[in-house]
């Protein structure tokens, strides 16, 4: 149970970190690329997007603690993740005003959601890769020791 709940604040602060990350990322780059529109806009309610971000990050970071639970199926994980994900990032996204919200054009809306599934479905398959690699690693090790332990317990000739 401790081990669960150090995993689980573990997994809250990585979120948050990688929220604050990618604010700060997405904010450097807007800033860059429209002067000052998006500056003013970002200033004017700074505590606010922050606390947007912090927010989705441990909506998506902190959800992550589902992969550990061996009760759930790999797509039931996945749908966990990605359902408390998306519910908490797209309607901070609408109020926030980072993504804008048409509703004459309901279509530019479905897009807007569609694209930022797309966005999460990539950082997932990312973190997955890595997460993979590293399993392949440890168990290339595990096999590597093996081998080396059934040598040295062998009968000398």
């Amino acid at each position: 149970m401790k081990y669960m709940v150090r995993l689980t604040i573990k997994y809250i602060c990585y979120g948050i970190s990688w929220g604050c990350t990618c604010f700060v990322f997405m904010c450097s780059v807007w800033v860059i690329c429209s002067k000052d529109s998006i500056a003013a806009f970002l200033l004017d309610d700074f505590v606010k997007h922050a606390a947007g971000s912090v927010l989705v990050g441990l909506a998506c970071g902190g959800t992550a603690i589902v992969y550990q639970l061996e009760r759930l199926s790999g797509i039931a994980k996945v749908l966990i993740h990605f359902g408390v994900g998306m519910g908490v990032f797209y309607p901070t996204a609408l109020y926030l005003g980072w993504i804008p919200f048409y509703p004459e054009r309901i279509w530019y809306t479905i897009l807007q959601f569609l694209f930022s599934c797309g966005i999460f479905a990539a950082i997932w398959f990312c973190f997955y890769l890595f997460n993979r690699s590293e399993a392949k690693k440890i168990n290339d090790r595990l096999q590597e020791l093996n081998e080396n332990d059934g040598q040295k317990n062998r009968p000398v000739p």
